[in-house]
């Protein structure tokens, strides 16, 4: 028998440096003594902002000025089967408190505090963690050319320190590149010195690279989605890697929820010129996709940053894209 949904609404408070407030849940709540966003239920006919407004005034006395929604997210329990509505809150009237006994703090969250972060709060709110730090753009490069690949890498650092803002940075190969032809370790180390955060995308679906920093995303093509099994995915991450997917239907998808990685990118949303004579799969597939996953989704495929706002209304998180950015 399908359980009901049931919508939760969480305040994700960041104040202008950066720090997030959390709440460690009282006594007789679900996960009580767990650290967890303020939020709660969305009432019978209530709007998710009405909602929004009212819980985070009954729980942490604010008055909420200024919110955009970030992320949704479907979240299974045993018991119950959850949508977790996350909005990005950045102005308020007056300061968090304790009202109903919770312990609340406000602490850093950025790439290098995601690990703590996802150690200390259940697994549900993983993928509110990663939109509060993931940037809203993936950049994947042109093809690595292990045989020219002195001058490939000029051309990736001078794109790199042209970038005007941080992006993730997945280092595509090239057809001709083997597992063992790229020093995928020292190309990583190039993108975090430019200030990007990178994802190695090795060739075929043997193991990833070792040697990688935890700062290294690793990405599962399709070959790799299908065939790694989930106790490599969970290993990574408790090292610290984030673990990106391609999905391409909801089967791919689906497997993508099966191993809980942190993000996927959803293409192709248009017909391109990098994969002739495969026809995009629309706005409307790409909505369901968004709706379905569990982590957040990046539109792929004939999009570029001016498409960040129809991605965000049906229910995508960012961009990625090769002509886009390179």
């Amino acid at each position: 028998m399908d359980r009901p949904r049931t919508d939760i609404v969480l305040g994700l408070l960041r104040e202008p440096d950066g720090r997030v407030w959390t709440e460690v849940r009282p006594d007789g709540k679900h996960l009580a003594g767990m650290r967890a966003f303020p939020g709660g239920k969305r009432g019978p006919g209530e709007s998710l902002r009405a909602a929004l407004d009212r819980e985070l005034a009954e729980e942490v006395g604010i008055r909420v000025l200024r919110a955009r929604r970030l992320i949704t997210l479907d979240w299974d329990y045993p018991d119950r089967h959850l949508r977790l509505i996350g909005f990005e809150v950045t102005g308020w009237g007056g300061r968090p408190r304790s009202v109903e006994g919770q312990t609340l703090a406000a602490e850093p969250l950025d790439r290098d505090a995601r690990g703590d972060w996802l150690a200390a709060m259940p697994p549900a709110n993983r993928g509110l963690i990663n939109a509060l730090v993931l940037p809203r753009c993936l950049a994947i490069t042109p093809p690595v050319d292990a045989a020219g690949m002195r001058t490939w890498q000029a051309g990736l650092e001078s794109r790199l320190h042209a970038l005007s803002v941080p992006m993730l940075v997945n280092l595509r190969p090239g057809p001709s590149v083997g597992q063992g032809d790229v020093a995928w370790p020292a190309l990583a180390r190039v993108v975090l010195a430019a200030g990007h955060w990178p994802v190695v995308n090795p060739p075929g679906e043997g193991p990833w690279p070792e040697g990688l920093d935890p700062r290294v995303g690793l990405h599962l093509n399709h070959a790799r989605l299908m065939a790694m099994p989930a106790e490599r995915v969970r290993e990574a991450q408790e090292r610290g890697h984030l673990v990106t997917a391609a999905v391409h239907d909801r089967a791919t998808l689906d497997r993508a929820v099966e191993l809980a990685v942190d993000l996927v990118t959803v293409s192709p949303l248009r017909a391109t010129a990098t994969h002739p004579g495969v026809s995009g799969i629309g706005w409307s597939a790409f909505a369901e996709l968004a709706e379905a996953a569990s982590m957040p989704v990046y539109a792929l495929g004939g999009v570029g940053v001016d498409d960040l706002p129809r991605i965000w209304r049906r229910g995508g998180f960012g961009v990625a894209g090769i002509s886009a950015f390179w």
